[in-house]
């Protein structure tokens, strides 16, 4: 490691270990809104998940079509980029979900 990231991870940890007067905010309760907001988060992923099994479907499409014509293509990087907006999704929801506690 270089010089900086050693002293970074030093003082990252030294200020960790000695950290014990900061306050412990406990579970705490979730909004008045967090219902709805959760229900509309729901109904946002349902789509966006939608969207993505259409773009693996289109790729699919797309590969057929090039494969008979005898031409190649770049299909794994549309496969790629459809699978990372998926995970980016769901990455979302988890947090969303877990910042507002409830399921």
């Amino acid at each position: 490691m270089t010089t900086w990231t050693v002293a970074l991870v030093h003082h990252v940890t030294s200020l960790i270990l000695a950290a014990p007067g900061i306050p412990d905010p406990g579970q705490g309760e979730a909004p008045p809104f967090a219902g709805p907001f959760v229900t509309v988060l729901r109904w946002g992923v349902y789509f966006a998940l939608g969207a993505g099994v259409a773009g693996f479907v289109i790729i699919g499409g797309r590969m057929a079509i090039q494969h008979k014509r005898g031409e190649g293509g770049n299909h794994m990087s549309s496969l790629i980029i459809v699978g990372f907006g998926c995970i980016v999704i769901v990455s979302a929801t988890a947090i969303v979900t877990g910042l507002v506690g409830t399921t």
